[in-house]
């Protein structure tokens, strides 16, 4: 429901937006002024949908940044659900999810930058260079993103076997265990080997003491 309002919301105030940059609203809208006025306001309503997108969005990426790198097989299953077809592996799936999530966290900065420009400067102050920059890089991002999605592996059935990446990511999680029990076993050896040195101490200075003991008698 939330979404649908806010797509509702951004194709009437871009439709506005579109109307007024192409002149279509000259009748209705005589003055300069007033085309200007009618401009910014709906060039602010948009900047402040898309901002708020982004602060939505922004976290749920970085968590998957966060699931990326460390990669163990549950943080493979939850990303595969997001961006693979059919939540099936994917060859090269991690890099190419890397690739997907840098282009929607470029998208989030440079919106931020964006919003930044907008609400820090007048629009007869605003740097021109630097709000076309941050709007192309921000479209850029999502679009890139979007298209990479549909034309690399992900849009694409494969059938894979053996899934190397998780695979490998277990004979990792497999060595670590391995050198983990091997110095604990090390350790134990080496107490037992004192422990039964102890004993063979003790042992024979009890030897010692019946032998002097029955000399004696």
């Amino acid at each position: 429901m939330v979404l649908l309002l806010w797509i509702g919301c951004v194709t009437v105030s871009g439709a506005i937006l579109f109307l007024v940059m192409t002149r279509m609203l000259n009748g209705v809208l005589p003055k300069k002024s007033q085309i200007n006025v009618w401009f910014e306001v709906n060039n602010q309503i948009l900047n402040a949908l898309f901002t708020l997108m982004c602060l939505y969005q922004h976290p749920k990426r970085f968590h998957h940044l966060v699931l990326l790198i460390r990669w163990k097989p549950k943080d493979v299953t939850t990303l595969r659900e997001m961006y693979c077809k059919n939540g099936k592996k994917k060859p090269h799936g991690r890099a190419h999810i890397m690739v997907v999530i840098v282009l929607l966290l470029v998208n989030c900065f440079a919106q931020y930058t964006l919003c930044g420009l907008n609400w820090g400067y007048k629009r007869s102050e605003r740097p021109a260079a630097g709000d076309g920059i941050s709007l192309s890089v921000a479209i850029a991002g999502a679009a890139i993103a979007g298209v990479y999605t549909m034309m690399s592996s992900f849009g694409k059935e494969y059938d894979l076997e053996v899934d190397e990446e998780v695979q490998d990511q277990i004979l990792i999680n497999i060595t670590r265990q391995a050198k983990h029990l091997g110095s604990f076993e090390r350790r134990f050896s080496f107490a037992s080997r004192n422990e039964h040195s102890w004993w063979s101490m003790n042992l024979n200075g009890m030897e010692g003491y019946l032998i002097l003991g029955m000399i004696f008698l």
